[in-house]
């Protein structure tokens, strides 16, 4: 570039030189001050003798070139060109109206179709996969609430044992009275916050207890008038009898109160206080109906007498430590073996043998 007296060496930006050091190099200028003024466009500026002076892409295809000018014309015209892009690119990049909206790349967006597709795809999935996860929350939350009274009753027993020995010593009568006496012994022991004794509270009128295959059984039938009935403080409902083959208490057991689904196997229980070797033992409900009878099981026991279904699935529980009666039909064989430990010979009062 010439100022009509001298020639100067211009060359490019970013051609072979450290650009990323915001440098541009511009020979043979005299004084003046060189600066970066546009990486991505390769332009610099620099003040020479007060006046502008450009570099542009277009001022050379070499490392350098020679511009050698008498007049200000040409140099003037390229100027204009290169200030009118550089005009262009800020107003595109930078002006107070694009700043925000303008993206040199088009957004991608879903349309109202694929939206809705993914929705209803969405809907499948959580419809087909809710039932089971709703299905096994419930499921352990029974096998909780067993277990937590499983425990309750077995501390309360091994403090009334302290007192009193093994349950089939606590009644010499051996009467129905006993049920009063064996809650009397046992209740100091537990946090009962109800009592309702051997009436039967308006409340379990409106209950429809059930089997495990879902028959019906009726309040009288399990919380019956013979047993003494109350309430713990976590909500468990606990009717207590005597039984006059096993000569031991035989409870009714709600774990998770009246909330339901109120059925053998899931929330509601067998449970006897038994022992063997002379040490409190809870065996579950062990009568002579479970020796020929699958009562663990989505079919009703047969026999002598039809029994309900999931009555002996607190004994499963006990042995195991599972409800996978829940999800398949228990052999008797697979029954008897797992639970052999728990059951009692007719008209024996504990588990010795």
């Amino acid at each position: 570039m010439s100022d009509g007296t001298s020639t100067f060496h211009l060359a490019p930006c970013g051609r072979g030189h450290n650009f990323l050091a915001n440098e541009c190099e511009l020979r043979n200028l005299g004084e003046g001050v060189v600066r970066c003024k546009d990486v991505k466009m390769q332009r610099c500026e620099a003040v020479i003798n007060n006046k502008l002076a450009i570099c542009h892409p277009e001022l050379g295809s070499g490392s350098q070139e020679i511009l050698k000018h008498g007049g200000q014309s040409d140099v003037q015209e390229i100027l204009k060109r290169v200030q009118d892009d550089i005009n262009i690119f800020l107003k595109r990049t930078y002006s107070h109206i694009n700043l925000f909206s303008y993206s040199p790349h088009k957004r991608a967006a879903f349309t109202l179709a694929e939206v809705l597709i993914t929705l209803g795809i969405i809907g499948v999935v959580a419809a087909m996969t809710l039932p089971v996860l709703i299905s096994k929350y419930q499921e352990r939350s029974w096998l909780t609430s067993f277990k937590r009274t499983y425990s309750v009753l077995y501390q309360a027993y091994l403090g009334a044992y302290q007192e009193n020995g093994i349950a089939s010593t606590w009644c010499p009568a051996k009467n129905s009275d006993c049920s009063k006496t064996y809650f009397d012994i046992l209740s100091p022991h537990l946090k009962v916050v109800e009592i309702w004794g051997f009436d039967i509270p308006d409340i379990l009128y409106k209950v429809t207890y059930r089997d495990l295959d879902g028959g019906g059984i009726g309040y009288n039938s399990i919380f019956t008038t013979n047993h003494y009935k109350f309430v713990l403080n976590d909500g468990t409902i606990i009717g207590i009898g005597y039984d006059g083959d096993l000569n031991m208490p035989l409870l009714d057991v709600d774990t998770n109160g009246l909330k339901g689904p109120n059925q053998f196997g899931k929330d509601l229980f067998h449970i006897s206080l038994n022992s063997k070797n002379n040490y409190p033992v809870i065996s579950g409900f062990a009568k002579w109906w479970m020796y020929d009878n699958l009562s663990c099981a989505t079919v009703k026991a047969g026999g002598a007498g039809t029994f309900w279904s999931g009555a002996g699935c607190s004994l499963w529980i006990i042995s195991t430590g599972n409800m996978d009666y829940l999800h398949r039909n228990l052999t008797l064989d697979e029954w008897h073996s797992a639970v052999k430990n728990l059951l009692v010979d007719l008209y024996k009062d504990s588990l010795d043998k």
